[in-house]
């Protein structure tokens, strides 16, 4: 009788485990940006102003030499194009990836690379007519100031072995690469509003060991190191004026009945239109309180998914009325949380 009642108990509790109401879905959500450009802004043409003759773009192994014939031990301004060409390429693509501007980088970017410029003053704005029109853009983006600093060290230090009077040395590497950035840009539809972007960081590289030539083996190159102050640069100017996606995970109902079921496909999909028409007269039929809250809480993420964070919130309170559950109290609140950050004048209003 125990083992029979044993046998039974465990039945229902794998039966339980294994119909989960609700199932998660991994999604990218986009977190607006710190600085916003104006709407009318949607595409954008990059160019380079900061490079001019003092500018080359030494071989890699050329550059190390350099250090290398100064011990590691050298603090000096690097006039890199691969750095700062690194940066307008990096720039492009993650503004273009966040989906919210098309770019265009001419192939003749570099303006100002026959001339001696110390610093790009203010562009005439018939030469960014005339670029913007050529490329068929809202606005110039352009960098006029752009500079890298080495600052290598190398130290050694000497251990005795008390025992046999031997002598152990370790070997110090660290190298620091600071930038300085700037970006202005033109907006022909508003003059006044000429902003500038101003960027500085320094990057860090420290290492030790015993064997000096294994220590510089793995070591990064200096030009490696300047090529990554150019993708920092570019990281931290599209974190100010481009969305940033991020991963985030939405509860949906994907049993209980066979059209929560067949739809499962659609969700993993984000067939979010088909999805919603079926849920949708689903939902318009007679159904028990219990899975009518199910449709109408999927129904809301159709919603969501697709901008429309109105409609969510309108579908969710359906959702929580229908039938209380506390993933619907939670989901209510992300997406009140989420349209209060990205329409913040809304909530005041």
């Amino acid at each position: 009788m125990k083992l029979r009642l044993f046998c039974i108990i465990a039945g229902v509790t794998i039966l339980l485990g294994s119909c989960k109401p609700f199932q998660y879905l991994t999604i990218d959500l986009a977190m607006p940006e710190k600085e916003p450009l104006s709407p009318a802004v949607q595409s954008l043409t990059l160019i380079n102003r900061a490079v001019d003759r003092r500018f080359t773009d030494d071989p890699a192994d050329s550059v190390q030499l350099r250090f290398f014939t100064a011990q590691f031990d050298l603090d000096s301004t690097i006039y890199d194009i691969t750095s700062a060409d690194t940066l307008m390429q990096t720039l492009g693509l993650l503004l273009f990836e966040s989906g919210r501007y098309d770019i265009v980088i001419p192939e003749e970017r570099f303006l100002m690379k026959d001339s001696l410029n110390l610093y790009a003053g203010m562009m005439d704005w018939k030469e960014v007519y005339t670029v913007t029109r050529e490329f068929d853009t809202d606005a110039l983006f352009s960098l006029d100031f752009y500079k890298t600093g080495v600052d290598a060290d190398f130290s050694r230090e000497s251990f005795i072995n008390p025992e046999d009077g031997s002598v152990a040395h370790l070997y110090h590497a660290d190298m620091k690469i600071g930038y300085i950035a700037q970006f202005r840009l033109y907006y022909p539809g508003n003059k006044e509003d000429i902003r500038s972007y101003f960027l500085t960081d320094t990057l860090y590289w420290y290492d030790s060991g015993w064997n000096i030539t294994e220590l510089f083996r793995r070591f990064p190159y200096v030009k490696k190191g300047l090529t990554e102050a150019g993708i920092d640069a570019a990281l931290s100017l599209a974190e100010k004026i481009a969305p940033v996606w991020k991963p985030s995970k939405r509860a949906y109902f994907a049993g209980g009945s066979r059209v929560l079921r067949r739809t499962g496909s659609m969700v993993h999909d984000h067939d979010w239109e088909t999805a919603r028409g079926i849920w949708l007269e689903a939902a318009g039929k007679k159904n028990s309180a219990s899975l009518r809250s199910r449709y109408e809480f999927n129904i809301a993420l159709s919603y969501e998914m697709q901008g429309n964070l109105d409609e969510a919130i309108r579908w969710g309170l359906k959702s929580y009325e229908t039938m209380f559950r506390p993933v619907t109290y939670r989901y209510l609140e992300i997406l009140k949380a989420r349209k209060s950050l990205l329409y913040p004048r809304d909530e005041k209003d």
